[in-house]
């Protein structure tokens, strides 16, 4: 149907100058350009990690979401960008996404270190500022599908190649960056906006094609196309100079780095340790630049157990080690997060009869498991020992046996989530179900989970874990004391390359009261110099915090210890799995406290060195005794900016548009329902992409099938909505009716589903998600274009307005869905979504915009 034909000639026809009907080219430039933004931005957040750290990668969320808003009120301000030549316009904008996407590299490259001096001074709204210039490439982006959607006389049909094009860019990202690396993703990435250039200058068949635009899109990809051939050299990532591995190359003469590997996961750099008076030295495989695993060569191995014969990661296997001596099997081990390998030797070593491992990062197995094997000792291929691919908790509920020994060392890396840093560092390996499953997978009369963590005093990261295991033992298996079952030891280790003290906590739970044997076995690591006992039953600690929170729990009065405790260590669970979120909200307020006092931190210490007055003992400054709440502050920080730069971006173009006399009259509740649907879509989509990571096995997994799936099935919801867009509100009406009843449904009914289709395989499981979230994913689809269409014909001059302010929402709505994830966990963001949608449709179809009225103009 054209637009002469159209029963609704001001709904369907566009205004002078815009293209009068559906262009495949149209479709094919956009396509390109919307994989190209959301690539980027997700190769972004992985390039911000290496480059700087984890919580950096929100500025680029930020900042892509406000080039979409800015680019609204561009197009808002300035409507002839729309109404003459949009499609030369559109090109132009598409081919100048290259190269401010490669000038933003390498500026945000050599000011790394800048950035990283503004963090250490937490001036984190300078930084966001500073970061500015990453908005850039976005903007572009956000002009094309602006100009795009405001000139189609048919925005459903378009809608749905955006968002078909952005589910491409997120399986771009995830099969290239491996084979390719960041450098040539990026490159790749900038290549796709003159390529969508060209499709765009001859979209317009009421004009000849822009031949200007499109000569200009090819001399932007013959330079790319050899930008691609230098990538490795010219857009280098660096590690951050504040990073381990930049400490190691610097101060350790002799450490040579061997190569680097990019997975959707992380970076994975080898360095090769100067060689010993025994031989060959280890490779120590960092993770991002810092969080390391290690290699070992048989010789580095055995120097290292002749030196100290238990390690952390051994503790677990004490009790069985002690069982063995007195006649009884040899233990069943587990060991999730295996990395380099080392958990496997000292499984065998501590006399395991067989060990599983699980790792997570398939090219970490590639490394250990082919490439590295004979230097490292082959651990994965040693008799006894078996190695799975997957998620830890993921791969432990589809295992039937059960084990005696269940391992963890440290396992996780801090790298910002690959979905688009939309994570705060959430673990599901922490959580209270979690320990729930390790326990009920321990053989209940000699089981031992050994956990290996970070070490702070007073503790934070151990005293939670402590809270979360002694609190299943008495919740789920009706155990009265449960601090017998349970043992702290923490390690001093200062590094010879810096100087600076790190410390590991090992901690042992049990299924079984520890015996005095073994309690008086464990007593013996205070004899060794570095190590400290931090909880033993009945020896150390019944005057510290462990011994204070384990009486708390057997009496059942935990909630006034947590209270008064001055870091925030109550228990997490999977629906709000933040276990690295120490802080509390009054902490990072500009009028809130600057952290605990010192005095309640001496009264909560760990050390008894620190209870005894020995000022070596203690660390005086509160963020570097606990590292500080960064990413919080980073992520107010964002927030309070972002909410005002998008208030910003919606409220001036409409100031401007009402001084020159083309405001609406209803622009207000045109502005909620905008809102509305960007938040809710925003809040759906991360809610339901971290609830799907247990079932589908692995953070990849769920964050292809959840993007894939909301962004493909949504746009055939667009393609549907077309056949309303003559009668739009009903079909609004219906659409975020079933919006908000399936999210209902998803909120409350998800778990419990997925739980009984564990059994499945993945291809099985996949399937099972993409029917669950295929109807409400296509009904999603549906509002948006609709809305546009319907604003078309009451407010033509709205429509790029709009597009910026569903934009914007979905900048404060990336950020805002992690807070409140924190304090009141995803079940409750899914809700939200639900309310989002229905009063924005309920606004925007009442009242002074009710069928009829609106169109009238009454």
């Amino acid at each position: 149907m054209t637009a002469e034909t159209d029963p609704n000639p001001r709904a369907g026809q566009a205004p002078a100058g815009r293209t009068p009907e559906f262009s495949i080219s149209a479709g094919v430039g956009l396509l390109l350009a919307s994989a190209a933004v959301l690539a980027l931005q997700v190769l972004q957040t992985r390039i911000l990690s290496v480059q700087m750290w984890h919580h950096h990668s929100y500025m680029v969320v930020t900042m892509a979401l406000l080039g979409f808003g800015a680019a609204g009120s561009i197009a808002t301000i300035f409507p002839g960008l729309i109404g003459r030549h949009p499609a030369r316009n559109a090109s132009l904008a598409a081919t100048l996404f290259a190269p401010t996407t490669l000038l933003g590299f390498l500026l945000l490259s050599a000011t790394a270190d800048t950035a990283a001096e503004m963090t250490a001074e937490r001036r984190y709204l300078s930084l966001s500022l500073f970061y500015g210039y990453l908005i850039l490439p976005y903007l572009c982006g956000g002009l094309v599908v602006t100009i795009a959607l405001s000139a189609a006389a048919r925005v459903t049909r378009l809608y749905a190649w955006n968002l078909l094009g952005s589910a491409l860019g997120a399986w771009l990202f995830l099969a290239a960056v491996t084979p390719l690396g960041a450098e040539r993703l990026l490159v790749l990435c900038a290549c796709l906006g003159p390529l969508a250039g060209l499709a765009l200058a001859g979209s317009d068949r009421s004009r000849p094609p822009a031949r200007g635009s499109a000569i200009l899109a090819v001399v932007v990809l013959i330079a790319c196309g050899v930008a691609f051939q230098g990538a490795g050299d010219w857009f280098q990532v660096n590690v951050a100079s504040n990073k381990y591995m930049a400490y190691t190359l610097r101060n350790v003469p002799g450490a040579k780095h061997l190569e680097q590997r990019w997975s959707t996961l992380c970076r994975l750099d080898l360095v090769q340790m100067p060689p010993t008076e025994i031989g060959p030295s280890p490779i120590h495989v960092y993770q991002d630049g810092d969080a390391i695993t290690v290699m070992h060569t048989d010789e580095s191995f055995k120097a290292q157990m002749d030196t100290r014969p238990v390690a952390l990661n051994q503790l677990a296997y004490e009790p069985h080690v002690l069982a063995m001596e007195n006649g009884e099997r040899a233990p069943r081990a587990l060991a999730i997060g295996i990395g380099g390998g080392i958990d496997l030797r000292f499984a065998m070593r501590m006399g395991a009869e067989s060990v599983l491992g699980i790792e997570i990062n398939p090219v970490t197995i590639e490394l250990v498991d082919e490439d590295f094997a004979e230097i490292n000792g082959d651990p994965y291929d040693q008799p006894g020992v078996e190695v799975r691919w997957g998620e830890g908790r993921a791969s432990l509920r589809r295992l039937e046996e059960t084990y005696d020994v269940i391992e963890l060392s440290g396992t996780d890396t801090y790298t910002a989530g690959n979905a688009g840093a939309y994570v705060l560092s959430e673990s599901y390996l922490y959580t209270y179900e979690a320990l729930t499953e390790y326990f009920e997978r321990l053989d209940p009369e000699r089981g031992s989970l050994g956990i290996l963590r970070l070490g702070y005093d007073p503790p934070r990261e151990n005293l939670r874990l402590y809270a979360i295991a002694l609190t299943v033992l008495r919740d789920e298996f009706g155990i009265e004391d449960p601090s017998r079952h349970a043992m702290s030891l923490m390690e001093e280790i200062v590094l010879p390359e810096t100087g600076e003290t790190i410390r590991f906590s090992g901690n042992v739970f049990t299924r079984q009261p520890m015996s005095d044997e073994l309690i008086e076995r464990f007593a013996q690591a205070d004899l060794v110099p570095e190590w400290r006992v931090a909880w033993l039953p009945g020896q150390v600690g019944d005057e510290g915090p462990y011994g204070e929170l384990g009486r708390a729990i057997a009496d059942g009065t935990e909630d006034e210890f947590y209270a008064s405790y001055p870091f925030d260590v109550r228990p997490v669970t999977d629906d709000s799995p933040f276990f690295f979120h120490f802080h509390r909200l009054r902490e990072i307020l500009p009028f809130g406290n600057s952290g605990p006092d010192l005095a309640a931190l001496d009264k909560f210490s760990a050390n008894p060195r620190a209870l005894e007055g020995d000022d070596e003992g203690r660390l005086d400054d509160w963020h570097d005794l606990a590292g500080g709440p960064i990413g919080l502050e980073i992520l107010g920080a964002l927030l309070l900016q972002s909410t005002l730069l998008v208030a910003l971006l919606v409220l001036l173009p409409l100031f401007v548009l009402q001084r020159r006399n083309l405001g609406a009259p209803s622009a207000g509740r045109h502005l909620v329902y905008f809102v509305g649907l960007g938040a809710g879509f925003m809040f759906l989509e991360i809610s339901t992409m971290q609830r799907l990571v247990l079932f589908l096995g692995h953070p990849t997994y769920s964050i292809t099938v959840t993007l894939s799936c909301f962004l493909f099935f949504a746009g055939l919801g667009s393609l549907i909505a077309g056949r309303f867009r003559t009668n739009p509100v009903p079909a609004m009406r219906a659409a975020v009716a079933f919006i908000a009843l399936y999210a209902v449904g998803i909120a409350f009914f998800l778990e419990p589903v997925l739980d009984a289709a564990l059994h499945l395989g993945l291809v099985q499981r996949i399937g099972l998600v993409v029917l669950v979230l295929a109807p409400i994913n296509i009904a999603m689809g549906m509002p948006f274009p609709l809305g546009l269409a319907r604003l078309q014909s009451i407010a033509p001059r709205l429509v790029p307005w709009a597009l910026g302010t569903n934009g914007g929402a979905s900048v404060v709505a990336s950020i805002a869905c992690i807070v409140l994830a924190m304090s009141a966990g995803f079940q409750v963001v899914t809700l939200c979504a639900a309310a989002l949608y229905g009063v924005g449709v309920l606004l925007e179809t009442t009242g002074k915009l009710a069928p009829g009225r609106a169109e009238s103009g009454r």
